[in-house]
């Protein structure tokens, strides 16, 4: 980038960063759709968990319609995370039944439940189910950002869960699993996750976006310094080069590999 050599205005360099600021709010729009495309395009990751025998493996095959996983009275039956897919009105959601969460009593069940405890790290949606007929754990923990399920609605509902605001189901008569399908949905609403969403970048268009948004904040930073233009318009040009690449210039080699890194192709 070539500067005249009587220099730039004050007044220009007040307008080049009004401008910057415009443009990285409008980059950093971009970078905030990347969790939205990726939902699109792998479908949110719900997650069931809870203690053993509360109903996990029901609601999964409730929520399927038919019996996908193995449901027995016997405490620590799914010893593994099992994944189905549903479409609930228009978004992919992959559910994941889990092992249930309690002390281990073998090596197997608590390789069970470590792999829970992972498959709870990368959720999108916590569904944590409890047997309403029974007392409350003493240990008993929920949070704002997962949804508490009281299954076992045809039992008598023990007095410790009277006053608990959670949706109450029954996996065996079916009652109150329209409310919850209506529950997820209005969560996903909430974030906007349709098809139809106007615009949802996918991680390599993220990547060359932050770049984009560090190199203009650092010619913010530069400007506010009161650096000269030469010196700014190096995080300029990296800017440039990084939406460049971002719209197939710049290294072609560069955008190829990085474009293909996202495939597998088998022999």
């Amino acid at each position: 980038m070539d500067f005249p050599e009587e220099g730039i205005s004050p007044d220009d360099v007040t307008t080049i960063h009004n401008r910057l600021e415009s443009l990285r709010n409008e980059v950093d729009k971009l970078i905030a759709t990347a969790e939205t495309g990726r939902i699109l395009r792998e479908g949110l990751r719900v997650v069931i968990f809870g203690a053993t025998n509360a109903g996990k493996s029901s609601l999964l095959n409730c929520m399927l319609g038919f019996d996908r996983a193995i449901v027995s009275e016997i405490h620590g039956t799914t010893r593994d995370s099992i994944e189905e897919r549903i479409n609930l009105r228009g978004v992919a959601l992959r559910l994941f039944d889990t092992a249930g969460l309690r002390p281990p009593e073998n090596l197997v069940e608590r390789e069970g439940i470590e792999r829970t405890q992972r498959t709870l790290e990368t959720a999108d949606l916590r569904l944590h189910i409890v047997d309403a007929s029974g007392p409350r754990p003493r240990d008993f923990a929920t949070n704002p950002d997962e949804f508490l399920i009281l299954n076992k609605s045809d039992l008598a509902e023990h007095a410790d869960w009277s006053s608990t605001d959670a949706i109450r189901i029954s996996c065996k008569t079916s009652a109150g699993l329209p409310n919850l399908a209506d529950e997820i949905y209005r969560r996903i609403g909430s974030a906007k996750l349709s098809a139809e969403s106007p615009v949802a970048i996918n991680a390599r268009h993220r990547d060359q976006l932050r770049r984009a948004s560090n190199s203009i904040a650092r010619a913010l930073a530069a400007i506010g310094a009161g650096a000269t233009p030469e010196m700014f318009a190096i995080d300029l040009h990296d800017a440039q080069h990084a939406i460049d690449e971002l719209l197939g210039g710049g290294d072609e080699e560069a955008v190829r590999d990085a474009i293909f890194s996202q495939f597998c192709i088998g022999k």
